[in-house]
C-alpha cells in the first residue's frame, strides 16, 4: 500500500513540476488521487468497517469494573423513644422488666469503601446479533463495490476528456491543412489573374473560401480550449492550467472484435459491474435486516456474575480477599410484553427496504442491459464507420486532385474544386469523430461490464 501511495504520489508531483505531455494513465491517477467523490466513497467505507466492529463488539460479553467506589455518610443526632431494660426483675414471671424512655442517638459519621465488576453476556437473542452483524459485513461490501464504482466513474469519465482533447487537437490539425490549402489556391488564383489567365470572381470566391476557413479553425481552437478546462476538471487541477497530453501509441488504436453475445456481455457485468454486485449486497443487507427485526419478538436469555468487596475499612476492601466480599450469579429471561408497536413498525421498516433494495436490483439489470445494448450497437455502428472513413477520405483527396487537375487545364470550374475542398475537410473532421467517439464507447462499454 505505501509502494503505490509513493508511486503515485511521485507520478503526480512530477505531472506538477516537469510540464511536459502526459499520458492517459497519468491522468487517471491524478483524477483518482484529487477526485472528491472519491473521497466521500472512502469515508463511507470507513464507516461500514466501523459499523462492522460495532456489530461484532455486540456479540462479545459485556464487563464493567468500579476501581474504587467511596461513599460518606452522616446521620444527625435523634431522640428515640423505645423500651429499655431497668434491671429489676418481675418476681411472679422471671422476666426482665422495660421501660420506656427516650433515647438520645449522637451524630455518626461513617465511611464505606467498595470495588466490584460483572459481566454480562446475552445467551440467547433469536439472531439479532449474528443478522445485525451478517447486515454490516453486506453493508460494508457494498461501500466497497460503491468505491470500485466511482473508481470506474472517474477512469471512465477520464478517458472520455482525454479522447475529446485529442479530438479537437487533431479537428484543429484538419482546419488547418484546409486553410493551407485555401491559401495555396488564393495565390494561385491570384498569380493567374496577374497574367491575364484568371478571373477576379475566382480570387474573390477563393478569398471568401479563405476566410470561412479561417473560422473554422478559430471554432476548432476554441474546442481545444473547452476540452482542456473539462479535463483540467476532471483531474482535480485547476481549469485555466496549461495541459498537453501525449498521443494515443498504436495499440491503442486496436478496433475491438464483438464476440460476445448481449446475454453473455449482461451476465458479463452482473457478475463483474461494481454496481450490480453492489446492489446485490444491498439486498442481503436488507434481508439480515429484516431476521433482525424480527428476532425482537422472541423473548432473551441473558446471564451475569457479580464479584464486590464493600467495608467501612479500606483496608478491609484490598486485604483478606477470603473476607468481606459478595459473590452474585444469575441467569434472566426477558420478554417485552408491551412496546407501543415499535418492534412491529421496525419489521415493517425492515421488510419495506427489502422490497426497495430487491426493486433497485431488477431496476439495475434492466438499466445495465439496456445501456450495454445501446453502447454495443453504438461501438458496432462506429466500427463500420470508421472503416468506411479512411476509404472514404482517400476518395476524397483523389477527387480534390483531380478537380484541381481539371481546373488548372480549364475543363472544370472553380465552385467544383471549393466543393471537393469542402467535402475533404468534412470526410477527414469525421473520420477524426469517429475514431475518438469509438474509443469514448469502448471506453464506456468496459465500465459498464466491469472491465475498468
Amino acid at each position: 500500500m505505501y509502494r503505490a501511495t509513493a508511486a503515485a504520489l511521485t507520478t503526480l508531483l512530477a505531472f506538477e513540476v516537469d510540464a511536459q505531455p502526459v499520458t492517459l494513465e497519468q491522468c487517471v491517477q491524478r483524477a483518482l488521487y484529487h477526485n472528491l467523490d472519491v473521497h466521500v466513497a472512502e469515508r463511507g467505507v470507513d464507516r461500514s468497517v466501523a459499523d462492522v466492529k460495532a456489530a461484532r463488539a455486540d456479540r462479545l460479553p459485556s464487563v464493567d469494573a468500579t476501581l474504587i467506589n467511596l461513599n460518606r455518610s452522616r446521620t444527625g443526632p435523634s431522640v428515640r423513644i423505645q423500651e429499655n431494660p431497668t434491671g429489676e426483675i418481675d418476681l411472679d414471671t422471671g422476666q426482665r422488666i422495660f421501660q420506656e424512655q427516650k433515647t438520645l442517638i449522637p451524630a455518626i459519621d461513617r465511611n464505606s469503601y467498595a470495588v466490584s465488576t460483572s459481566l454480562t453476556y446475552t445467551l440467547y437473542d433469536a439472531g439479532r446479533r449474528a443478522n445485525t452483524r451478517r447486515a454490516s459485513q453486506q453493508n460494508l461490501k457494498n461501500s466497497e463495490l460503491s468505491l470500485s464504482a466511482r473508481r470506474a466513474e472517474v477512469v471512465a469519465g477520464v478517458k472520455r476528456g482525454y479522447f475529446e482533447l485529442l479530438k479537437a487537437i487533431e479537428l484543429v490539425q484538419v482546419q488547418e491543412q484546409a486553410l493551407s490549402l485555401s491559401e495555396k489556391q488564393l495565390e494561385d488564383a491570384q498569380v493567374r489573374l496577374e497574367v491575364g489567365s484568371g478571373t477576379e470572381v475566382d480570387v474573390l470566391r477563393l478569398q471568401v473560401a479563405l476566410d470561412n476557413s479561417r473560422s473554422q479553425l478559430i471554432n476548432a481552437e476554441q474546442q481545444v480550449v473547452l476540452a482542456k478546462t473539462q479535463l483540467n476538471h476532471r483531474i482535480g487541477a485547476d481549469v485555466t492550467a496549461p495541459l498537453e497530453v501525449t498521443a494515443l501509441r498504436p495499440e491503442h488504436w486496436q478496433v475491438p472484435v464483438l464476440e460476445d453475445s448481449l446475454p453473455e456481455l449482461v451476465e458479463q457485468a452482473l457478475a463483474a459491474n461494481p454496481v450490480a454486485l453492489g446492489v446485490k449486497a444491498a439486498v442481503l443487507a436488507s434481508e439480515f435486516d429484516l431476521k433482525a427485526s424480527r428476532a425482537s419478538w422472541y423473548p432473551r436469555l441473558g446471564g451475569s456474575v457479580n464479584y464486590s468487596r464493600n467495608n467501612e475499612v479500606f483496608d478491609r476492601v484490598v486485604q483478606d480477599l477470603d473476607q468481606n466480599y459478595r459473590l452474585n450469579m444469575g441467569v434472566n429471561l426477558t420478554y417485552n410484553v408491551f412496546d407501543g408497536g415499535l418492534r412491529q413498525a421496525n419489521i415493517d421498516r425492515a421488510r419495506v427496504g427489502l422490497e426497495t433494495a430487491r426493486l433497485n436490483a431488477e431496476k439495475q439489470r434492466r438499466d445495465l442491459a439496456l445501456a450495454i445494448q445501446t453502447e454495443r450497437l453504438d461501438l458496432a455502428r462506429l466500427v463500420k464507420l470508421s472503416r468506411l472513413g479512411e476509404r472514404t477520405v482517400k476518395l476524397a483527396e483523389e477527387d480534390l486532385r483531380l478537380a484541381e487537375e481539371r481546373y488548372r487545364v480549364g475543363k472544370a470550374r472553380l465552385l467544383e474544386v471549393l466543393d471537393a475542398q469542402v467535402n475533404l475537410t468534412q470526410v477527414r473532421g469525421d473520420l477524426v469523430r469517429t475514431r475518438y467517439d469509438l474509443k469514448i464507447a469502448e471506453a464506456e462499454l468496459a465500465r459498464l461490464t466491469g472491465s475498468i
